[in-house]
């Protein structure tokens, strides 16, 4: 995702956006009443009943929470690379171009010489 989707609701569907704002001005101006209780909950899945009745379903959670794993094994490796800005400018670009991450191009790209270099 180029843009966090949290920050101001961008890259958001147009629904998405409206229950963003909707859930953000609720947030903003709800009424506790001094008798109301908050407690911590624990254990696995906390908080997920909220999460979704905030982003409208188990599958925006999913999105939300975190990137799915790349391998069958649960974990993705990361690498950080260090590119000219040239180079990036032009990634940047051809990744617009095709609708794309750019570290999908850049998976491509290593796929593509790791078979060459076998």
């Amino acid at each position: 995702m180029s843009e966090k989707k949290a920050k101001g609701g961008q890259g958001l569907t147009p629904e998405e956006q409206a229950r963003f704002h909707a859930l953000g001005e609720w947030a903003e101006t709800a009424d506790i009443g001094p008798d109301a209780r908050i407690t911590k909950a624990s254990g696995p899945g906390a908080g997920r009943a909220l999460l979704e009745t905030a982003l409208g379903s188990p599958e925006a959670v999913k999105r939300a929470v975190g990137k799915p794993s790349l391998s069958s094994s649960g974990t993705s490796p990361s690498r950080t690379v260090r590119l000219p800005k040239d180079m990036d400018a032009q990634l940047v670009a051809r990744s617009e171009i095709e609708h794309r991450k750019p570290s999908e191009i850049l998976r491509e790209a290593l796929v593509q010489y790791l078979a060459k270099a076998s």
